[in-house]
């Protein structure tokens, strides 16, 4: 049985107990950063027990959950901060899985000061590989003396809105190039005479800029951790099905009610990883890891960077979603009820 990742969260006074310190003191490692907690009015706020363990281990929450997803399926032995021979960059992780040494540095976006001041974030367009590429950059230069090992780079973020790293085109954009796309066309006749298919342009740091050949080669995969929202998206087919029995819409207030019968379900969250594979690394990360019911992996399939792996959990949530056109846009919806309505043999 999975864990269920929920935050409970503190005051300050509760905090200072803790801690066994004075509360004003925990007042003003929130103001200055040094606890980080989230402000609720102008003087009141609240740290996650999450952030509080973090703050007490003297580790950040993305290794935290690293730790707990490496327990949870016996991944194999782990050591923090190891020691490297020739050099002093001393990489977050050491993992022995099946005989295989594994290297992993896992950052988060929280601290990432840079992400708030760049373009975008005031208005004008935003970049959403800019964060991502920053963090394989600063992830290369902790594995720049780890040649032949398989190095990994372990993402997490849940408090940085204008970062996604579970949307496999932004990762693996960032990884191998933005992402845009191509339509065959006769040059002749100015017609369409193929599919529209996706590729990646410039701009990756897997990628040399100027002559396209691979570097980072060291860097075997990109991992997201995320705290999957299951409780959520089971509730949404429940509410579809029984919206569909009832043939009717359910109106706000009897939504609500439905979801607090049973809130801890509908809250519950389970911690998963997505691989985005390096199609370049010189140390492939095995295929035997990071294989939960929810996980997932994309990796080369044929010419083109596609899913390669599901976990079985997964793979029935989004079947049953499929089924109920829960991953269909409402837009996509619309388009397809009035197409119905104009085939209609009624239709005027």
């Amino acid at each position: 049985m999975m864990n269920n990742y929920e935050d409970v969260y503190l005051t300050p006074e509760q905090v200072a107990e803790k801690l066994q310190i004075d509360t004003e003191t925990v007042r003003r490692w929130l103001r200055r950063g040094k606890l980080r907690g989230n402000r609720i009015s102008h003087k009141a706020w609240r740290v996650s027990e999450r952030e509080l363990a973090s703050f007490m281990k003297r580790q950040n929450v993305s290794e935290l959950l690293f730790e707990e997803y490496v327990a949870e399926f016996s991944l194999g032995p782990l050591e923090h901060h190891p020691a490297f021979p020739g050099t002093t960059k001393l990489v977050d992780y050491r993992l022995s899985h099946r005989g295989q040494t594994l290297w992993f540095e896992v950052k988060e976006f929280a601290d990432d000061k840079e992400l708030f001041r760049g373009p975008g974030v005031h208005g004008g367009a935003f970049d959403p590989y800019v964060a991502i590429r920053r963090m394989i950059g600063r992830a290369r230069e902790k594995f720049r003396d780890y040649d032949g090992e398989c190095c990994n780079l372990v993402l997490f973020n849940e408090r940085a809105n204008l970062v996604d790293i579970c949307t496999p085109d932004f990762v693996l954009g960032a990884m191998l190039g933005n992402v845009g796309f191509s339509i065959p066309m006769n040059l002749e006749t100015g017609q369409q005479v193929g599919p529209i298919s996706n590729i990646f342009t410039t701009g990756g740091k897997f990628l040399h800029p100027h002559l396209n050949t691979p570097q980072n080669t060291t860097i075997s995969a990109i991992i997201a951790l995320e705290r999957f929202p299951i409780g959520h998206k089971e509730f949404r087919v429940k509410v579809e099905q029984k919206e569909r029995n009832e043939q009717r819409k359910l109106p706000v207030e009897e939504f609500l009610e439905f979801i607090e019968t049973d809130r801890a379900a509908y809250d519950r969250m389970v911690l998963r990883a997505i691989v985005y594979e390096n199609p370049h690394a010189a140390n492939p990360l095995p295929a035997t890891i990071f294989a939960s019911p929810f996980d997932e992996r994309w990796g080369h399939t044929g010419n083109i960077m596609g899913p390669i792996y599901t976990g079985s959990e997964l793979t029935k949530l989004r079947k049953i979603e499929h089924e109920l056109e829960l991953d269909v846009s409402p837009f996509a919806k619309m388009v397809k009820a009035r197409a119905n309505r104009d085939a209609s043999p009624n239709a005027r």
